[in-house]
């Protein structure tokens, strides 16, 4: 059993949660409209590693690519290089502080920003600014990503996901009607965020029913909070892991096999599941109790929209529905580097992996994979082959320093997963 599994960062959890915004911030939240007379909008979007990424437009100048993410209150800005080229002033310091007065963040907000989507315009908007890539989302996800849009649209919009067909569509409310062929869930938002409630069979002996957020900013399928409910428990067969990255750092957990977790009439079977260590992500994170979060990897399964006017979420199935879930069988974590994000740098090697005992170590830098060069893959594809099959066989040049070798090793699916 590897003892420490530091499989990619599946979950970007924002710990906006303990910032308190101001009245003034958060009614500018409804400044977006829809341009000309349409009574929708429909925007592309690219996905990296189960996350919704758009185009957007700063002051209607810089090109920026945000992360579509329910769980953040106001939009924000993860490079502070970009308010600063446009000499955005900033009108107010934010620091987040943590146990002993330790500084967590620092973030400014800025006022008075127009933040333009495809067909849409959002004036007067306040946006915060990180003073430091707390994030590194381009890193991690191997694209050029620099903020994220939430609330401010769902609150305005009815917002709807097609995955498969990767196109985002924004309607305004009292024209949308939901199609037939849509199934509809009861849906709560609270302290600006989303929940429906759904069963979890974590193992013979453990079930509940609970109460979960629905986060397009976590790439997860199913996160359960350990001391939510005295029913949860760790199945036996787990693997200690960095399950995912906030802004207070990375944060640690278990990601162990579950047996399934149903709403209304959906049903998911043989998932991998995180229960987050709760001195690495506490429990009492924002004002609402919540046994966990469902993520990315189960929602991109169908076309979800989000109406918060009529508290509900309407679900329909796509192709990947029926997709057997997986996870990172390698022990490798990858970061992408470099001006072109082609610079494919090993930052963890887990000790007791396939990747460890092939003789990988950290700072090694992969040239070609699978007979790929790197010029011709992406990391999210790179990803994709090591959440392929157990038993697959991954063929590596790599180097360290000045020297280049073949490491060769085949991934372990320890958990059971890939039936």
């Amino acid at each position: 059993m590897y003892r420490r599994f530091n499989q990619y960062f599946v979950l970007f959890v924002l710990l906006i949660f303990f910032l308190i915004f101001p009245a003034e911030v958060l009614s500018q939240f409804l400044g977006y409209k829809i341009l000309g007379d349409r009574k929708r909008v429909k925007i592309p979007f690219e996905i990296y590693n189960n996350l919704v990424v758009v185009p957007v437009k700063l002051n209607g100048i810089i090109p920026l690519n945000f992360v579509v993410d329910t769980g953040v209150r106001s939009s924000i800005i993860t490079d502070r290089y970009i308010t600063d080229v446009l000499r955005i002033p900033y009108s107010r310091k934010i620091t987040v502080n943590g146990p002993g007065d330790y500084v967590i963040l620092e973030a400014y907000v800025v006022t008075d920003v127009d933040i333009v989507l495809q067909g849409v315009v959002g004036t007067d908007q306040s946006v915060l600014v990180l003073k430091e890539d707390y994030l590194q989302l381009r890193n991690y996800l191997g694209a050029e990503v620099h903020g994220l849009i939430g609330h401010d649209l769902f609150t305005r919009f009815v917002v709807e996901i097609n995955y498969a067909k990767k196109i985002l569509t924004l309607h305004e409310p009292e024209n949308y009607k939901p199609r037939k062929k849509y199934k509809k869930i009861p849906l709560s938002v609270e302290d600006t965020k989303p929940y429906i409630y759904a069963d979890v069979k974590i193992s013979d002996s453990s079930e509940i029913h609970g109460k979960f957020m629905l986060d397009t900013g976590a790439s997860h399928a199913v996160l359960i909070n350990q001391n939510s409910d005295a029913n949860v428990i760790v199945p036996n067969k787990y693997i200690e892991s960095d399950i995912g990255r906030g802004l207070g750092g990375p944060i640690s957990g278990k990601i162990a096999p579950i047996i399934q977790i149903s709403f209304d009439n959906f049903r998911f079977r043989n998932l991998v599941a995180s229960f987050p260590d709760p001195d690495s992500y506490p429990d009492t994170v924002g004002l609402v109790f919540r046994n966990g979060t469902i993520g990315g990897e189960l929602l991109s399964r169908f076309t979800a929209t989000f109406d918060y006017f009529n508290k509900k979420l309407y679900l329909r199935k796509n192709q990947k529905y029926s997709k057997t879930f997986g996870y990172n069988m390698s022990g490798l974590t990858v970061a992408a580097e470099g001006t072109d994000l082609k610079s494919y740098k090993i930052t963890n090697v887990l000790k007791g992996s396939p990747a460890d005992l092939a003789g990988i170590q950290n700072n090694d830098y992969i040239q070609y994979i699978n007979g790929i060069d790197i010029d011709n893959i992406e990391l999210n594809e790179i990803y994709q082959l090591f959440n392929y099959k157990d038993g697959k066989k991954i063929s590596m040049y790599i180097t360290r320093g000045k020297k280049t070798m073949r490491k060769k090793f085949r991934l372990d699916d320890f958990l059971g997963i890939d039936n």
